[in-house]
């Protein structure tokens, strides 16, 4: 049977590598909205590559320069992986911890080729700090990543772990004190350049769909939200009303509905123009979010009109609430000078005899149009 060329394989690995890296980078540079981590996701296959590429030359040029070149851009390749999932799940990061454990174990590396050559102690160090890097990560994406891209990345990191510490001790029976990088010695040795090249791979694999399922979430953030204030939109609002009205009908669990319509909105338009009055309404919603329950949803309904919808709420909490957010926003406008405005708010909640939700934002409509018509900035339950 020939045995497998480590050179070929090594190679093989880095262009794929090459394509994951490019991919990212451009990923990088073609999507607007910025993505902590894609540059370093992108950086750490091309390190992969520049190591894959000096090692190749292992032979023709003077081995103290390629072996710890080589080791030190794959160490880190490690470490840039590290970088980009903790960027990329906003999590606390600093290079130079890392930075620094990659030169100390360069330095062990230079100490056992010059002065004490033993090419076993060499793989030992290098697979153990190693590991180190890629238990890090491992424990990164098991705590705080979501979803099956994040424990696939993950399950790499175990198994490369697992292959680093396994090549760490093994090399006192397989290896010699003068073994050389590329020889078919075993098959752990062969598992083991092997493994590396495929957990890269699926790694960045892994950080494709995660990103993927970034941009997912993304764009369904924007088509259920309100560009300006940031609250849900129309569509979005009534979805959820919608579910609390099924949820009433199927389980008896009520809800309550408040339109809220900001008094004379149109003078601060008219005098201080739109991006004026663009600024008050993310006032507004920002004074609104505030003062309601974690349960609750808010929702641009109109130009200057947003409705709350609130699980589980009787007719005297709903009041209560919208009276709290009348003050907090009457309070606001009397800071604000002519550049704010109260609110007139209308309130319903769900009854037995509902049997679509369109009959109870017809009565919190009717009781707003009261609170208008009887002089605005009050709140009227219907």
């Amino acid at each position: 049977m020939t045995p497998l060329d480590l050179r070929s394989f090594n190679l093989f690995g880095g262009l794929m590598c090459t394509t994951m890296g490019v991919v990212f980078l451009a990923m990088r540079l073609h999507f607007r909205a910025p993505t902590r981590g894609l540059g370093s996701w992108g950086l750490a296959p091309l390190l992969a590559v520049a190591s894959a590429l000096l090692f190749a030359l292992e032979g023709r040029h003077p081995t103290v320069l390629v072996s710890l070149a080589g080791n030190g851009l794959l160490l880190v390749c490690n470490v840039a992986m590290l970088a980009g999932s903790s960027q990329f799940l906003g999590r606390p990061w600093t290079w130079w911890p890392w930075l620094t454990a990659v030169v100390l174990c360069l330095l062990g590396l230079q100490v056992f080729l010059w002065i004490w050559p033993d090419y076993r102690v060499r793989i030992m160090l290098f697979a153990l700090t190693m590991s180190v890097v890629c238990a890090t990560h491992a424990r990164l994406l098991w705590a705080h990543g979501e979803g099956l891209p994040a424990r696939l990345m993950g399950a790499a990191m175990v198994w490369q772990t697992l292959v680093l510490w396994v090549r760490a001790v093994a090399t006192w029976w397989i290896d010699r004190p003068d073994t050389h990088r590329f020889d078919p010695v075993s098959l752990i040795h062969t598992v083991y350049m092997g493994s590396y090249a495929f957990s890269v791979l699926l790694v960045l694999v892994g950080g494709l769909l995660m990103f993927s399922d970034h941009l997912r979430q993304r764009f369904e953030d924007l088509a259920n939200h309100d560009d300006l204030t940031g609250a849900l939109n129309r569509r979005a609002i009534g979805q959820r009303v919608e579910q609390a009205q099924a949820q009433w009908l199927q389980q008896g669990q009520g809800y309550a509905l408040l339109l809220l319509d900001l008094d004379h909105f149109k003078r601060i338009n008219d005098a201080h123009g739109h991006q004026a009055g663009d600024r008050a309404l993310v006032r507004v919603v920002t004074a609104l979010q505030q003062g309601l329950r974690s349960e609750d949803s808010l929702g641009r309904y109109g130009g200057e009109e947003f409705l709350v919808l609130m699980p589980g709420a009787d007719l005297a909490t709903a009041q209560q609430r919208a009276d709290q957010l009348r003050q907090t926003l009457a309070s606001q406008a009397a800071e604000a000078g002519s550049l704010g405005c109260t609110v007139s708010v209308g309130g319903a909640v769900v009854q037995a005899a509902d049997a679509r939700s369109d009959r109870v934002v017809a009565r919190a409509d009717a009781a707003l149009y009261q609170a208008k018509a009887t002089g605005r900035n009050r709140v009227v339950m219907g």
